[in-house]
Parts: C-alpha cells; sequence; structure tokens
C-alpha cells in the first residue's frame, strides 16, 4: 500500500489531503491518484466484510475519499480532458424516504470504479425518475430506502418506468436497510441487496457486460 491507502484504511482524513495535495503539487499523475485512493477503499469494503469496519467506517472512508476527490478531480480534467465514463448509473431514494446513508456510499464506491453516477437525492417521486430515465439513458438505476413502508414505493416506481417503454435494457437495483424484508419478485427489480459491496459488485457486473 501507498501512503494515500496507508491514511484511507487508517480514516486520517488529514493526511490523506496532505498526500494528495503534496502528490499533486509535485505533478503526479491525477489518475494514479485515483487507483490508490481504490485500492485503499477496497481494503476498507474487505474489513467491513470481515466485521473489522461498521458502516460508520466505510461511510468515513467514502467521506474522506470525497474530499480529496475535490482536490483530484480538477487535475484530472486538466490533465487528460473529460475522461470517457465506463457506465452510467442513477441513483435516488424513493418517495417518503430520506435516508441516503448507504446510497452516498454506493456513489461514491462506483464514481472510484469510473462510473458516471447521477445523484438524484432523496424523497424522488416516480415522475422523476422516469423523467431522469429519459433524458439520461442510465445503465442502471439504483432505488434506495430504509423504511418498510416505501416497499410499495419501490415496485410502484419500478412500475412507472416499465409502463413508461423504459424497461428494455434498464437493470434496476434496489438497497438499503429494508431489502432484506423483500422479495425481488415482489418489487420486479432484477437485484435486491442490503450489501453495500455485493450491489457494487452486481451493477460492475452489469455495467461491464454490457457490451
Amino acid at each position: 500500500m501507498g501512503k494515500l491507502s496507508e491514511a484511507l484504511v487508517a480514516l486520517d482524513k488529514e493526511t490523506v489531503l496532505a498526500v494528495v495535495q503534496k502528490d499533486i503539487d509535485a505533478d503526479r499523475d491525477p489518475l494514479t491518484l485515483v487507483d490508490e485512493a481504490r485500492k485503499g477503499l477496497e481494503i476498507v469494503g474487505e474489513k467491513f466484510d470481515k466485521g473489522e469496519f461498521f458502516l460508520m467506517e466505510l461511510m468515513r472512508a467514502a467521506q474522506i475519499f470525497q474530499a480529496a476527490a475535490e482536490i483530484i478531480n480538477p487535475k484530472i480534467k486538466e490533465k487528460h480532458g473529460d475522461i470517457e465514463s465506463k457506465g452510467k448509473v442513477l441513483l435516488g431514494t424513493v418517495a417518503g424516504d430520506i435516508h441516503d446513508l448507504g446510497k452516498n456510499i454506493v456513489k461514491v464506491l462506483l464514481e472510484c470504479r469510473g462510473v458516471e453516477v447521477i445523484d438524484l437525492g432523496v424523497d424522488v417521486s416516480m415522475e422523476t425518475f422516469v423523467e431522469k430515465v429519459t433524458v439520461e439513458k442510465p445503465d442502471v438505476v439504483g432505488l434506495s430506502a430504509l423504511l418498510t413502508a416505501s416497499i410499495p414505493q419501490m415496485k410502484a416506481t419500478i412500475v412507472r418506468i416499465e409502463e413508461a417503454g423504459l424497461r428494455e435494457g434498464l437493470k434496476v437495483i434496489c438497497g438499503g436497510g429494508i431489502v432484506g424484508e423483500v422479495d425481488i419478485e415482489e418489487v420486479e427489480a432484477d437485484f435486491v441487496t442490503v450489501d453495500v459491496n455485493e450491489g457494487i459488485g452486481v451493477i460492475d457486473g452489469w455495467i461491464e457486460g454490457k457490451g
């Protein structure tokens, strides 16, 4: 592990930002910084899977990466122009639910893998999902929720997307604290999970296999 990865695994924001700034000032390729940060996040994810880290540590690592990305991203555009995304994912917490912790973690981890993420935020209406799917044409739609009462809203959103003629070729994944209670056929999704890393792996697989 490099210094950046080590500091990220240690959840040391001050050191992460200092290392990033020092390397940027030394004209290090910013893409190598992203790759090193990704490796650190992967180790954090492994520790989470083993029970060595908990959700708060996972979220802390994601927040630190976001802060580092604010320094790195302008340099990527400066040196490499706009890097072509390998895929596009549309994320949002369904209407009636305002929880976004898991969604935000997924966003950061996907962006770290070179995926373009459009985050619609929380309490997103069915109509907004349909509108954004129509305009953005994502490869994957991710629906997030924490409340059990949101299960019908997840299904209704997916049904509305299908009724709009937008379901063909589109993968839909549902995630969040309620998903353990959700039957995949009940919401008509392609996949449901409470595991962030499992969800990332599934989305990554869909995008890699789209060609």
